[in-house]
């Protein structure tokens, strides 16, 4: 909760840090959004875990600096990790979920700004903070233990996020619907062995409200 705290603080005080005369020129939006991610994890020199999927929700600001071009910060309560199965006489299941405040920062680009049906793409560097850490040990769909491996992993983790979508223009409000790719950068393996990284990769698929 404390990160929580800290990140919408900062992000306050960044939009009342603005100069003024920017700030009447600039049209800053606040909305809402939410949808699954379909998250896996990436070992060095092996293919990537099962997807995990899992809900993401949050919010954006939006800064349109006109029409066509925006910067857009947003907030999002995300689970990265993934599943590895082996089935034999018995099904046996491992399961990572790494849950983050994931804070992307996003420059947008509106393709067709005065169509209401407006196709938008997007690009920018994303950190996440870590909150929590599990590892499950499932067998024929019976938990049998649950262990807080948050000691073994980095507090941080840098991405970079890409995508598109369409913004939907109604009287007041705006319908968002996007589709994106979080790229993970960094190891986040806590031990720091360069020879065997751990990085993060996600599919988002979001709706969402702008007001």
């Amino acid at each position: 909760m404390k990160k929580c705290f800290v990140v919408f603080s900062v992000a306050l005080l960044l939009a009342a840090l603005v100069p003024q005369p920017l700030a009447a020129a600039v049209d800053i939006g606040l909305g809402v959004k939410g949808g699954l991610s379909l998250a896996s994890l990436k070992w060095t020199d092996s293919a990537a875990l099962e997807s995990l999927t899992r809900p993401v929700f949050g919010v954006f600001f939006a800064f349109n600096l006109n029409k066509t071009f925006a910067i857009q910060p947003e907030i999002y309560y995300l689970t990265q990790g993934g599943i590895e199965t082996f089935v034999s006489e018995i099904t046996v299941k491992f399961v990572d979920r790494y849950k983050y405040l994931h804070v992307p920062v996003l420059a947008k680009v509106r393709l067709m700004p005065d169509k209401k049906l407006t196709p938008i793409i997007f690009a920018g560097p994303a950190v996440g903070l870590l909150l929590s850490a599990h590892f499950k040990y499932i067998v024929d769909g019976v938990e049998e233990f649950d262990k807080d491996i948050k000691a073994n992993l980095e507090k941080t983790n840098f991405s970079i996020v890409f995508g598109g979508g369409v913004e939907y223009k109604m009287d007041k409000l705006m319908l968002v619907l996007d589709i994106r790719y979080d790229l993970g950068l960094a190891n986040i393996d806590g031990f720091n062995d360069p020879t065997d990284t751990l990085k993060t990769r996600a599919f988002m698929f979001m709706i969402g409200v702008g007001f």
